[in-house]
C-alpha cells in the first residue's frame, strides 16, 4: 500500500441485518477504540438516528442488537430519569425551566453503544429541543440510569 492509497483508502462497510450499512472507523493504535457509523429506525421517534457501536470489524454483536432493543422498548422510563438532570441544566440558563412534554420538546438524534461486554452497560443518547437549537444534549447513561449531562452547541 502507498503513502496516497493509505491517505484516502476507502472507509470499510459492513451490511449488518439489524443495524444495516455500518461504516467501521478504525483505530489502527488502538482497537478498543474502533466503532462503526450507521443510521436507523428509533421506535420511539419513529425516526432514523445516528448509532457509534463500539466493536470490532466483525461488526455488531448480539448483545448490542439486545442492549439496543432494550433502550427503544424503556424509551418512557429513560426519559423520567434524564427529565430532572436536563432540567437542573436548562436551569443555568433558563430560571424556572421546565419540561411539560419531554417527547414533544425534546427530540433524540444519536446513540452511542458501548461493547457491551460488561454490567453495568455504559451509554450515551443525545437530543436536539426547540427549546435551544443550537445546543445538543448528551446523557451518560449506566444501564438504565442517568449519570452525567454535556450540552454541547
Amino acid at each position: 500500500m502507498g503513502f496516497l492509497d493509505f491517505i484516502f483508502r476507502k472507509p470499510t462497510k459492513l451490511e449488518n441485518e439489524f443495524f444495516g450499512t455500518m461504516l467501521f472507523q478504525d483505530n489502527g493504535k488502538d482497537s478498543l477504540k474502533s466503532y462503526f457509523e450507521c443510521r436507523r429506525h428509533f421506535k420511539p421517534s419513529d425516526q432514523k438516528i445516528e448509532i457509534g457501536i463500539d466493536g470490532e470489524i466483525t461488526g455488531a454483536t448480539q448483545k448490542q442488537i439486545d442492549f439496543f432493543r432494550s433502550i427503544e422498548e424503556n424509551y418512557l422510563a429513560i426519559t423520567k430519569v434524564i427529565s430532572p438532570l436536563i432540567e437542573n441544566e436548562f436551569r443555568n440558563w433558563e430560571e424556572g425551566f421546565k419540561i411539560n412534554d419531554f417527547h414533544k420538546e425534546f427530540k433524540p438524534v444519536y446513540l452511542g453503544l458501548s461493547r457491551c461486554v460488561s454490567k453495568p452497560i455504559v451509554w450515551q443518547i443525545a437530543f436536539e429541543s426547540y427549546h435551544d437549537r443550537n445546543h445538543t444534549f448528551t446523557l451518560t447513561m449506566s444501564d438504565f440510569d442517568a449519570k452525567e449531562i454535556r450540552i454541547d452547541g
